[in-house]
């Protein structure tokens, strides 16, 4: 597919915001360079440029060709990091709130023995995650990753995920009138800020370019 006047026009802005973000996040990483994998992006899924560029609601159309294209940066960006600063892509480590949130206990009382438990069974890199040493960067990370959120945050993921309060329980101790529900939801959301912090979510490969780069909000049952 050849990328057309009409595309041009109305993604140039979309384009350059995302390239320019990523360059940000990645300044080793040509901020040109970005904007042409962007492009490349609309070249290499002529179906879904024209399904998305046929729906009646610019703000749905817009909100999936940005979600692709950011998709398709980090992916590049990462890739691109990792050929310039000399290591590969297959060793890096990425933070999902599933494994934040099975280490909490651990990080928030300091205690080192319940860490390494928690992460007996898990690989990265084809070895198990408790050996190497590299649970202590992982517990230093968490718990740097904690200490940015404000204080309500801090206090909902606390009570929530280290010391397994219930939705009640949050309630209680909770100033705000909210509902159990919307503290555990808080509580997850907050999770979701320190996976940001860590660098975020992995990248999705490229046939799942359509799907969120973030893990999805779960609706209050499974937090």
């Amino acid at each position: 597919m050849a990328i057309t006047e009409e595309i041009v026009e109305q993604y140039t802005d979309m384009v350059r915001r995302i390239a320019s973000e990523f360059h940000k996040k990645f300044p080793m990483v040509d901020k040109d360079d970005i904007q042409q994998e962007c492009w490349l992006w609309f070249i290499e899924h002529p179906n879904k440029v024209k399904e998305w560029m046929e729906k009646e609601s610019v703000k749905e159309s817009d909100a999936l060709f940005a979600r692709s294209l950011r998709n398709a940066s980090m992916r590049y960006c990462v890739k691109e990091k990792a050929r310039i600063e000399g290591y590969s892509v297959e060793d890096l480590f990425w933070y999902s709130k599933d494994f934040i949130k099975e280490l909490l206990p651990g990080v928030l009382s300091d205690d080192y023995r319940r860490i390494q438990q928690r992460l007996t069974g898990g690989t990265t890199g084809g070895k198990p995650l408790s050996e190497g040493g590299d649970w202590m960067a992982y517990a230093a990370d968490i718990r740097k990753a904690y200490s940015k959120l404000d204080k309500e945050e801090q206090d909902l993921v606390y009570l929530f995920y280290a010391q397994d309060a219930t939705g009640e329980e949050l309630r209680l101790a909770s100033r705000e009138d909210r509902s159990a529900r919307a503290l555990m939801m808080k509580a997850n959301r907050a999770v979701g800020k320190m996976v940001k912090t860590l660098g975020g979510s992995r990248p999705l490969p490229p046939e799942k370019d359509y799907e969120p780069n973030e893990e999805k909000e779960e609706d209050g049952t499974d937090v």
